[in-house]
């Protein structure tokens, strides 16, 4: 009996130990030092923590490995694999790991968050061991320094304007179509904003006007005003349609869209798209590479049907 309770106490007095086999680094970083935010972003990053054993003779085996992230504001929204799991990697490998950080709604200008990643051992029992120094810190990869640990600062700055209208500055068409698309973004800039309710209006230069849809709704000609929620973040899609069908080569038309808050009327933006008509290219459907993949194809087709021919023969 007291044979089996040393013994046990002596079991429980045996530390945990990490070796340290393998050489830690991140073969991906966050890739930036600071970082621009604003209040409701998500932001993800993937980084590579890697085992560099293949260039350190000292630590040049497999190893178990873990990260953990030191966060100051505590906007930590997930982590994938979960933070501080071990990785068993040979050298030369790596896995991806993925950080979700989200900004809450309630920061200030101003604010920030700093995030430490780090790369550590395992030891025996599975457990992260951030006591346990690199081997060779930072790693030698050629021309590059490989670090087990990597810093980025979270800015934050105002959030843009919660209305804002997405275009491009000039928009191609097709001569001959009577019903040409050119797309328009009515975007709510704020994520931390409710959907907001805004009308707008499309008009033209041109004779006949071009109407405007959303791409679920129905064309309407002449100018048009329209009513479209756009949740915070996001954009909506609205499109005005050009009927090119008689209009010359080379013709400019000026599109116009005013989108408005429909609650306050106070919060407004407008753009304007050129449109340019062009003549229509006619895509030559025999040329010498298609051609060429044709006689190719045509020649194993005979090879093939002489082989069958042949071994039935035979």
């Amino acid at each position: 009996m007291k044979k089996s309770v040393i013994l046990a106490f002596a079991v429980l007095l045996i530390p945990c130990i990490a070796h340290a086999d393998g050489d830690p680094g991140l073969y991906v970083d966050f890739g930036e030092d600071v970082r621009d935010v604003i209040a409701g972003e998500t932001i993800t990053w993937t980084l590579g923590p890697a085992n560099f054993g293949f260039t350190t003779p000292a630590c040049s085996d497999t190893d178990t490995f873990c990260v953990a992230l030191y966060e100051s504001a505590g906007w930590l929204e997930s982590a994938e694999p979960p933070l501080g799991e071990c990785q068993i990697l040979d050298p030369g490998y790596l896995w991806w790991q993925d950080i979700t950080i989200y900004v809450p709604c309630d920061v200030d200008v101003c604010d920030y968050d700093t995030l430490i990643f780090s790369m550590y051992y395992c030891d025996d029992t599975l457990g992260c061991r951030t006591d346990i120094p690199d081997c060779l810190d930072p790693t030698i990869w050629g021309e590059d320094l490989i670090f087990q640990h990597d810093t980025v600062i979270l800015h934050v700055v105002e959030s843009p304007p919660s209305l804002y209208i997405l275009q491009d500055s000039l928009y191609l068409v097709t001569v001959g179509q009577t019903a040409a698309y050119v797309p328009f973004a009515i975007c709510n800039g704020d994520p931390c904003s409710p959907p907001i309710q805004f009308d707008y209006i499309c008009t033209s230069d041109s004779d006949p006007q071009p109407c405007c849809e959303r791409q679920t709704g129905r064309s309407l000609f002449g100018p048009l005003y329209g009513s479209i929620a756009v949740p915070g973040g996001e954009c909506e899609m609205v499109y005005a349609i050009i009927d090119a069908g008689e209009a010359p080569v080379c013709w400019l038309d000026t599109l116009t869209i005013v989108a408005w808050d429909n609650a306050t009327g106070t919060i407004y933006d407008t753009c304007v798209q050129i449109v340019h008509f062009v003549e229509s290219v006619e895509v030559p459907l025999v040329t010498a590479p298609v051609m060429t993949i044709i006689v190719l194809a045509l020649i194993l087709a005979v090879a093939v049907i002489t082989k069958k021919r042949a071994v039935g023969g035979a």
